[in-house]
């Protein structure tokens, strides 16, 4: 991608453009609690979903930039703005491009991205569009998302387990077992929280498609799985299979105490 310069002032422009539309729908009581709850350096604004996505649909004044220049505003913002709400509304920008079409150019930027976050919020909303990349560019992408998995960055790891699914739905699993399961197995041992809730929410997904195969490796897994990873590697399965499921791992467990 050739580089686009943007002068200081034009950027201040854009960022002040964007922070005075988003403060207009946000709410500070709310913005301070979310901050506190998932734990963020960044400020919050309080802005609900569903008015940040309608927000940005609107438009910005750099809307009528060539796509290379909007590229280059949103990392501008999203690399500098200490306003968590601006990130988001990167990440809402480009979710609904992804889907559809994934420029070539986009990843060179966008895995750059990961460097500045910081809760579980970015680090899934990011991986989102990291996973529609990954299935459009695997063999540029992959090499990368295993880089980030042997990482001991918690929110690099929970990317490199949360990019390889699509969010929950039809047509969510785009990988085989033998690229995802390596991965998983790579934290099993890693006992921060949203690393374990990711490998279950990757387990549980990966099984609508390839029943056999995770179930398997849960089974051969079960002892040393966490309790938030198991149980939700197994929460959409059918109530005889999740109580063979605690019972072996139950079984596993005891014998090793």
């Amino acid at each position: 991608m050739t580089s686009i310069k943007i002068s200081r002032t034009k950027f201040q422009e854009y960022h002040r453009e964007v922070l005075q539309a988003l403060t207009a729908i946000g709410n500070p009581t709310f913005g301070k609690a979310i901050q506190q709850d998932r734990g963020s350096q960044l400020k919050h604004l309080g802005i609900k979903f569903p008015e940040l996505r309608r927000r940005v649909r609107q438009g910005f004044s750099f809307y009528s930039l060539p796509e290379e220049q909007v590229l280059e505003v949103w990392n501008a913002l999203w690399q500098t703005s200490p306003y968590g709400d601006v990130l988001f509304a990167a990440l809402e920008f480009y979710t609904p491009i992804v889907k559809k079409q994934v420029n070539p150019n986009l990843w060179s930027v966008v895995k750059l991205w990961s460097k500045r976050v910081d809760n579980w919020c970015h680090s899934d909303g990011l991986s989102n569009i990291y996973s529609r990349i990954l299935e459009s560019y695997p063999e540029e992408v992959y090499p990368q998302i295993v880089s980030w998995n042997h990482s001991k960055s918690e929110w690099l790891r929970r990317i490199s387990l949360v990019s390889l699914i699509h969010y929950s739905g039809k047509n969510a699993v785009f990988l085989h077992p033998k690229k995802v399961l390596p991965l998983v197995s790579n934290c099993l041992d890693d006992e921060r929280y949203y690393v374990q809730t990711a490998i279950g929410w990757v387990l549980r997904e990966m099984g609508h498609v390839y029943k056999s195969e995770i179930t398997k490796y849960i089974e051969t897994h079960a002892e040393k799985m966490s309790s938030p990873a198991f149980s939700r590697a197994i929460e959409k399965m059918n109530s005889k299979e999740r109580t063979q499921l605690r019972d072996l791992r139950k079984l596993r467990l005891a014998k090793h105490r």
